[in-house]
């Protein structure tokens, strides 16, 4: 919570100079307390200062109900951060006065008279007040009183508000333990007076729950701020924010020199969505100001340490019940002008919108909008002066930022600094500290007499690149709700039904909108299905059977035919040249998303892109139009037609940057698939005439284009590219799938070895070593043939005709662990399984797609002793019994798992004999490598299993403290518990019966086993007769079983002896 008003501070904004308790507390300040406690009564002083409790009580309550009074009667002629300061204090006032006002209604045996203090007391007490009282009077001086905050339940500020309760009794307890009556009362008198103060607390917590409830409904602040009233249905998108703050606004006449601001904000709300190019001539694009829905958020304080670009951070928090409430909250609350508030969200998410409409919204009589477009203003510039420059684009006017505000005639200035992410990722600048100057920015104009509240929006994934003032809040835009995409496509509906029905479509529907989730529940990626469905209702007549990668394609080739069409010189050619040249604008935008993959980010540059196009794909698209494009350059040329790219802009150092992104990453991922498709398409093609034909190119195919796609980066560490690969690759005809796989094999044989004559060499997006590369390619290669294998394919036939093929994979497994990164290589893995098979011919490794399913140890690698190869060996003459026994399966996903999967990749005699060896404490390991206990310490159960046995020769009672640690990680490793109660039972046989006792309560951390049964058994057989059932011996057995009974009610404890049972059952027989 940011840092609130104390008493006294209140006192000070809300001003009555006359009071008695302001003059007591001006009296405390201007000596110090220290100073005034110690002379208070022989100082002199203002007289008429409250100097008891009874006093100082009075004064308070008088002085709540005025400053109430006073704040509900004084609305209008005051500024906007001015009401919310004089709100602020009066809030802080009530907290305190609540209080006083229950102890005024508590009945307490000490009257004033009692609780006064004469003049010879005074010198006993050394001239100075009461302990308690000088601290109830450091309380209103110092303690920072609890204020609502829309991103804070209210419940949680009313547990701080009784916490503040609980202080101040503890000070009402001191002071009356101090009166000079206390001693002559009674006992029974003293315990009832500290019982009636304890209960003060939750009293005066009602007190000041009814009275906030009567301030609240003279003054909408307080509701907003506590989030008294719930969210309302859908409606126009902020329209909420804008009543909220109009009817808490105080009313100020004469028309303002800001006006043409405002009307030019407002004018948006009559705008499209987006602009009418993008979309085609026959569907109708909603109004913004209609269409908008107010997203769904969640807030929370961004403190040290904390990461607000993770989505794990995100998930622990709840999303606000109305961002139209949070947002007239915070605009009203005291930090909204001391800390920025940060809006995060995704590509699409609708960030910027939310600043178009939330400017238009604002009430003109009480804020002054003003928005920053970042990617138009100069990066390097100070803040006010992105702030001029964003007006004079604005209004075309250059006005001084004071100016505008001594013109607002006390507005409260919100200024939207929208687009801090393109600030970084354009300019190519670190800008950590950003949100510090904001701030400076802010308390330069507070401390002018001049405050402003401002927001700045970000892309979520670079929220950790700058740090946070203290006090600042994010808010984080969520994606759709089922009902927000059912609400937005109403108003869809309302504008398209009757366009649609004269061509015999139908409007797109929720039901086959939300069957693709991940598009639907992003606002711009909503309108760009419904324009898609409005062409030919693809989505509605086959939401059930249209697979991703057909959406995606779909989506891609319907908007790129339209841009086509777009041109007259286009509109007579046929259909299937349409299509030719709509995939050349496709193969273009596959180049932008091969262009992010090879560099191993989710953007590029113009820059970038201008050279990968000219060293990929340097010709112009032939179809347009002269002098339309003339001026474009390569980047724009591709991504121009296409409004699901993102585009980053900012001027930095008199330069203009851009930077592109998809708005969802998936569209990148699916873009480079079907390059990758369309590459193996071209290549298959060339491979068959150079076949044929010995004299084409030499007798020799040329893989150059497709080791420039694949040789960068691994296609395994992406998932969603290797699935939209699958899908593709399972629609091809069986005959092109067989193409594909004899050219694969054939470019893998070599694909280790250097190509002088390969084209494209100047194609190099990164800088990695010939090494680096060669993994990357040769690894995608296989994943490609494992995803054109149904069946799976083996090593012998990847490496036909190579003699020692498993040798081969082997070097291959290797050079992949080597070279690539750690999430390619976890990618590799996670994307291919690789097993083990013996047969006749010898060892091979079958590859498949991985599955899930669980790894077995012995599918999982190959035993190759120095000196012989895989085929030579006899795997069986190792394994004098069974293999099975020595098998291992665990689930894949496990750390275990993983390890074992490796395995295939990486065969290793020695690391397959100590596994064999080691499967036993493998097995009472679990799935888990380690077990973390603590920061600092880390337990691996196979050790503390292995310690056991290693320590046989040792003294049972040393081994006893080997014990508790098994015991503690019981609970995580449920495969321990056998091994170790199995060694326990050995072991009790040698220890005094109470350790065993101790040892098997220690044990109890997890429900009783039948080995854990059997020691109890044990036990009790060996105590027969040795000591009667009350005291010790059996008597400890009988408590231990009851204590059992107790902890886990359900455990089976059917196998305990006869004796024993009936013992532990209530039951009273004969023992035996």
């Amino acid at each position: 919570m940011s840092e609130s008003l104390t008493y006294v501070d209140a006192l000070k904004i809300l001003g009555d100079r006359q009071s008695r308790l302001v003059s007591l507390l001006d009296g405390v300040m201007s000596a110090g307390l220290a100073t005034w406690a110690a002379t208070a009564w022989t100082m002199g002083g203002d007289p008429s200062a409250p100097t008891n409790l009874f006093d100082l009580k009075d004064e308070v309550v008088r002085f709540g109900h005025e400053a109430v009074r006073r704040i509900s009667e004084r609305r209008n002629g005051l500024s906007r951060y001015d009401r919310t300061q004089r709100l602020a204090a009066a809030h802080a006032v009530l907290v305190v006065s609540s209080y006083f006002e229950t102890l005024d209604r508590t009945e307490l045996p000490l009257t004033p008279e009692q609780l006064a203090v004469t003049a010879g007391e005074r010198l006993t007490h050394g001239e100075s007040p009461p302990k308690g009282y000088v601290d109830l009077i450091d309380g209103l001086l110092s303690d920072r009183l609890p204020m609502p905050e829309p991103h804070v339940p209210y419940a949680r500020t009313r547990e701080a508000i009784e916490g503040v309760y609980d202080l101040m009794s503890r000070r009402l307890t001191t002071l009356l333990r101090a009166a000079p009556e206390w001693d002559a009362l009674a006992r029974r008198e003293r315990d009832r007076v500290l019982d009636t103060v304890r209960r003060m607390p939750p009293h005066a917590l009602s007190a000041y729950d009814d009275a906030f409830r009567r301030l609240a409904s003279d003054n909408r602040e307080f509701e907003v701020w506590a989030s008294f009233t719930e969210a309302s249905g859908l409606s126009a998108g902020l329209a909420e924010v804008g009543r909220l703050l109009g009817e808490m606004a105080g009313r100020q006449a004469g028309d303002r020199p800001r006006s043409h601001l405002i009307r030019a904000y407002r004018a948006a709300l009559a705008e499209p969505l987006v602009a009418t190019g993008h979309a085609p001539e026959w569907v109708s694009l909603p109004a913004l100001g209609e269409a908008y829905v107010s997203p769904r958020c969640k807030a929370a304080e961004v403190g040290p340490g904390d990461t607000p670009s993770g989505k794990e951070w995100w998930d622990a928090h709840e999303p606000v019940p109305s961002v139209e409430r949070f947002l007239a909250g915070y605009l009203t609350l005291p930090r909204a002008v001391r800390v920025p508030l940060v809006v995060l969200g995704e590509p699409g998410s609708g960030k910027s919108k939310l600043t178009e409409v939330l400017a238009a919204r604002l009430p003109e009589q009480d804020f002054l909008p003003i928005r920053v477009e970042l990617r138009d203003v100069e990066a390097e510039s100070l803040i006010q002066e992105q702030i001029e420059q964003a007006i004079f684009r604005q209004t075309g006017e250059r006005v001084a930022f004071h100016d505008l505000l001594d013109a607002a005639a006390g507005a409260l200035p919100v200024v939207m600094l929208d687009g801090f992410d393109e600030l970084l990722q354009a300019a190519g600048v670190n800008r950590y500290d950003y949100l510090e100057q904001v701030r400076d920015f802010q308390r330069r104009q507070l401390a002018l007499g001049r405050p402003v509240v401002v927001l700045v929006t970000s892309r979520t994934v670079v929220a950790d690149r700058v740090r946070y003032p203290a006090g600042s809040i994010a808010l984080q835009l969520q994606p759709f709700t089922d009902a927000q995409v059912r609400h937005w496509l109403e108003v869809w509906r309302r504008h398209n039904a009757d366009l649609l029905r004269a061509r015999g479509l139908l409007p797109l529907t929720p039901e086959a909108a939300l069957s693709h989730r991940e598009l639907a529940c992003q606002p711009l990626l909503l309108l760009m299905l419904a324009i898609f469905d409005a062409t030919e209702n693809a989505l509605v007549t086959r939401d059930a059977g249209l697979g991703q990668a057909e959406l995606y394609e779909a989506l891609l080739m319907d908007f790129a035919l339209r841009e086509i069409r777009k041109y007259p010189g286009n509109q007579s050619l046929s259909a299937p040249r349409q299509r030719r040249l709509a995939e050349n604008e496709l193969d273009r935008l596959a180049m932008v998303a091969l262009g992010m993959f090879a560099r191993g980010r989710q953007s590029i540059t113009d820059a970038e892109l201008d050279r990968d196009l000219a060293l990929l794909r340097p010709e112009p698209d032939d179809a347009a139009e002269p002098g339309d494009e003339a001026a474009l350059s390569l980047a724009q040329r591709a991504i121009g037609r296409f409004f699901f790219i993102h585009r980053s802009e900012a001027h930095a150092r008199g330069h203009r940057t851009r930077t592109y992104e998809f708005l969802h990453t998936t569209f990148g991922e699916f873009l480079v698939a079907w390059l990758t498709n369309r590459t193996l398409g071209d290549l298959v093609a060339v491979h068959e005439l150079v076949r044929d034909r010995p004299t084409a190119a030499a007798g020799r195919l040329d893989d150059g284009f497709l080791f420039s796609v694949l040789s960068f980066a691994c296609l395994a560490e992406r998932a969603p590219v290797t699935d939209f690969l699958a899908a593709i690759f399972r629609g091809l005809p069986a005959e092109t799938r067989d193409g594909y796989r004899e050219l694969l094999l054939e470019v893998l044989d070599g694909a280790l070895y250097t190509h002088p004559s390969r084209s494209y060499t100047a194609y190099e997006p990164a800088r990695h070593p010939l090494t680096r590369r060669l993994a990357a390619y040769s690894a995608n290669l296989t994943v490609l043939l494992v995803l054109l294998s149904a069946e799976g394919i083996g090593v012998r036939a990847m490496f036909a005709g190579a003699g020692a093929a498993v040798e081969r994979w082997i070097e291959h497994g290797h050079l992949w662990k080597g070279q690539l990164t750690a999430s390619e290589w976890s990618g590799l893995v996670n994307t291919v399984r690789g097993r083990v098979s013996r047969g006749e011919e010898g060892v091979d490794v079958t590859l498949t797609r991985e599955d899930g399913s669980p790894a077995r140890l012995l599918e999982t690698f190959v035993i190759v002793p120095p000196g012989t190869t895989t085929d030579t060996t006899d795997y069986d003459v190792l394994l004098s019994h069974d293999p099975k026994e020595c098998d291992l399966a665990v689930p894949a996903s496990s750390y275990l798992g993983l390890s074992i999967r490796e395995l295939a990749f990486l065969p290793n005699w020695h690391t397959g004999m100590l596994l064999l060896q080691a499967v036993p404490y493998l097995r009472a390991m679990g799935e888990q490598i380690r077990w973390r206990r603590g920061e600092d310490a880390a337990v691996l159960p196979a050790y503390l299993l292995s310690l056991l046995d290693h320590t046989k020769e040792t003294p049972a009672w040393e081994r006893v403290r080997y014990y508790t640690p098994c015991f503690e990680a019981l609970p995580s490793f449920p495969e321990l518990v056998r091994p170790v109660l199995l060694r326990l039972r050995e072991d009790a046989r040698s220890l005094p019966v109470a350790t065993t006792v101790d040892l098997l309560r220690e044990a109890a951390c997890v429900p009783p086993s039948e080995a854990y049964v059997d020691i109890l058994n044990d036990l009790w057989t060996r105590l027969s007769g040795k000591a009667s059932p009350g005291i010790g011996g059996r008597g400890m057995v009988i408590a231990l079983v009851r204590a059992l009974r107790q902890k886990w009610p359900d455990a089976d404890l059917g196998g305990l002896a006869p004796g024993l049972r009936s013992a532990t059952s209530g039951k009273r027989r004969p023992e035996s």
